[in-house]
């Protein structure tokens, strides 16, 4: 048997199992914190009832990891959100959008949505200007109509880094963003990111919010973008003006508080 169907056969075996035994309030709690450990990497069940968390052991979906209960197993992550997905109101875009708005010290929703929305976006090879949108002073540079991958890069320092395209429906790993602690952290996953997340959701100190690597389909070269997410819809433009400010390399991880004038 091969491993892919051999992985397959589990994966079904996974699905059937809750979808005759899990009812409506752990299928919540179930949809939750496997979307908090796709975007954010690993995700406990410490706030839930011994009950809850010894359901998810029983199923598979999660582990005990010395004191804690933990949702981190990638087969696991994988048959359970095949599963929500058949369902509307469970499914991954359903939540992201219903809590767009909803922001914590260091989880953002809209910034959660826009991770997502990355992904669907470059489900093909894409144009870079038919996705953002350039300064003009950068009209000459070819490359901007040229094809582009999101990919996932592990050790890419090393003389054979390892590329993976990324797509809604495949990658390396179930892992979509990591949510750096420190500018250790980001460090890391720009140059070694071992667990092989997607995107990185640096500390509000570093400037920008979310970072994540593209690839020429052609030559290969990697660009590393570096996004500031704003509703911009809802804020003013100095608001726009300091968000603009935070993607700039000089201004790297320098306080947000700080004022910048405007002349036009």
């Amino acid at each position: 048997m091969s491993h892919h169907l051999s992985c397959n056969l589990i994966i079904s075996e996974c699905l059937n199992l809750p979808s005759l035994l899990i009812d409506g309030p752990q299928k919540d709690t179930l949809c939750n914190v496997i979307y908090q450990q796709i975007l954010y990497g690993r995700y406990t069940l410490a706030q839930y009832s011994n009950e809850d968390k010894n359901t998810f052991v029983q199923y598979g979906f999660a582990r005990h990891s010395g004191t804690e209960t933990v949702i981190d197993e990638p087969l696991a992550v994988l048959a359970a959100m095949r599963w929500m997905d058949q369902m509307p109101e469970y499914s991954m875009f359903h939540r992201l959008y219903k809590d767009i708005k909803k922001h914590s010290d260091r989880r953002n929703g809209f910034e959660a949505y826009l991770a997502f929305y990355l992904r669907l976006v470059f489900k093909t090879a894409k144009k870079l200007d038919t996705v953002f949108t350039l300064r003009e002073d950068f009209a000459d540079l070819a490359w901007q109509r040229e094809e582009f991958e999101l990919v996932t890069v592990v050790n890419a320092n090393s003389n054979k880094p390892q590329v993976s395209v990324v797509t809604p429906t495949s990658g390396p790993s179930s892992n979509v963003g990591h949510l750096a602690k420190s500018g250790k952290e980001v460090l890391q996953w720009i140059t070694t990111n071992n667990c092989q997340f997607t995107i990185c959701f640096p500390p509000s100190s570093f400037g920008p919010d979310l970072l994540f690597f593209l690839r020429h389909k052609e030559s290969g070269k990697r660009l590393l973008v570096m996004v500031q997410a704003k509703n911009y819809g809802n804020v003013e433009r100095s608001t726009l003006m300091e968000g603009i400010r935070t993607v700039s390399p000089s201004w790297f991880w320098r306080s947000k508080d700080m004022k910048v004038c405007s002349f036009l």
